[in-house]
């Protein structure tokens, strides 16, 4: 946990109007605790000019995960704004009945998150006069990357390309997308991957038509275009990005090479308009403008948004959508990834991706691997 961020959640216009906000999302969890928990976890941010708690925040563990929480907090002396609680064994209502000691009158929660049945709940325990909807709050504060959110992304990124490098260095003919997964990801653990952050997507032929491709069994043939979609997690965070190619040493097909190549044209078209202060909804608008300029008909087959922001959650705002008004801003942390996809047709499909931290004038990428021209 960070002071840095409990201010962020404190400095939203809206939490003013509060006198706290009750946070149990696991995402929002690892955003303010900085480390992942297992078991449900609550917690209370009460606003800074109120003196219930003594400002002080609370954090409610269960006996699993308390004394880990205890040596951590111990151990950081900056963290001493935190005050942890474990749960007593048998006693359910134990958070209720705390809460409620502070007489609150207006709290928010997360409306993105939290069920019409635990809503309920709440309204029937807590002695509160009004629970706000306050998911904005949250999002408002995790949608800017601070430094050290940024370090992990970017070491995820690196992870990242190794597991591409992985596959592209080690594809055969004959070898199932399933295998060339399952190498990737094991050299991403082995690299200090925390897991993955979405089902790692080999498509091949055919396969690659479809901007949802499932990995399957299919052996990878002399000539397919293939689609990689794959990302690694570290510290908490996301990567994510895509490489199209043609396998093997049939790549003379004019046709699958032009529509690689538009799709690489197509993405450094929109890095080389994005930057802060650009609406997210008109990035989108000028890269569906230039495949349809390039070739009105593959144009017409650009079915998705051109990106999305990548954190904690490997979709989360900013959204680089035809109906996202936002503004782009320094330090958010976006996808770019225009795709083409042509089934029945001999050819398949084409999708290049990378994850990047928006500047002031540009971009800096947290992806490297390198595009394939042909």
């Amino acid at each position: 946990m960070s002071l840095e961020r409990i201010n962020r959640i404190r400095s939203h216009e809206k939490f003013v109007e509060l006198d706290g906000i009750l946070i149990t999302k696991p995402q929002n969890v690892i955003y303010i605790l900085g480390f992942k928990v297992e078991s449900d976890v609550v917690i209370f941010i009460p606003r800074e000019d109120k003196k219930y708690n003594d400002e002080k925040i609370w954090v409610f563990f269960n006996a699993l995960e308390y004394d880990q929480a205890r040596k951590f907090i111990d151990e950081d002396k900056s963290l001493s704004f935190i005050e942890i609680k474990q749960i007593p064994s048998g006693k359910p209502n134990f958070i209720y009945k705390t809460i409620n000691k502070l007489e609150l009158n207006s709290v928010g929660f997360e409306d993105d998150y939290i069920s019409v049945k635990r809503y309920n709940e709440w309204n029937e325990k807590y002695k509160i006069d009004k629970f706000v909807e306050s998911s904005e709050i949250i999002n408002g504060a995790r949608i800017i990357k601070t430094d050290k959110e940024i370090e992990a992304i970017r070491r995820a990124g690196e992870i990242g390309d190794l597991g591409f490098k992985t596959i592209f260095d080690g594809i055969e003919e004959g070898k199932t997308e399933y295998e060339l997964v399952a190498e990737a990801e094991y050299a991403m653990r082995k690299a200090g991957s925390e897991g993955i952050p979405f089902d790692t997507i080999v498509a091949s032929g055919e396969n690659s038509a479809y901007p949802h491709a499932k990995t399957t069994n299919k052996k990878v043939q002399d000539g397919d275009i293939i689609i990689v979609d794959i990302g690694a997690r570290f510290g908490g965070y996301c990567s994510d990005m895509t490489r199209t190619f043609i396998f093997g040493k049939e790549k003379e097909s004019k046709e699958k090479a032009k529509l690689i190549n538009l799709v690489n044209d197509a993405q450094q078209y929109g890095l080389d308009n994005i930057k802060a202060g650009v609406k997210c909804c008109d990035i989108d608008k000028i890269v569906r403008e230039f495949f349809i300029n390039k070739n009105k008909e593959w144009g017409a087959r650009f079915l998705h948004s051109l990106g999305h922001g990548v954190g904690i959650d490997i979709h989360e705002t900013p959204y680089l959508s035809p109906l996202s008004q936002e503004l782009l801003e320094e330090n958010m942390v976006v996808t770019v990834e225009p795709g083409l996809y042509i089934p029945g047709q001999g050819l398949g499909g084409a999708r290049t991706e990378d994850q990047i931290l928006i500047t002031k004038d540009s971009f800096i990428p947290f992806t490297h691997s390198k595009k394939i021209y042909y």
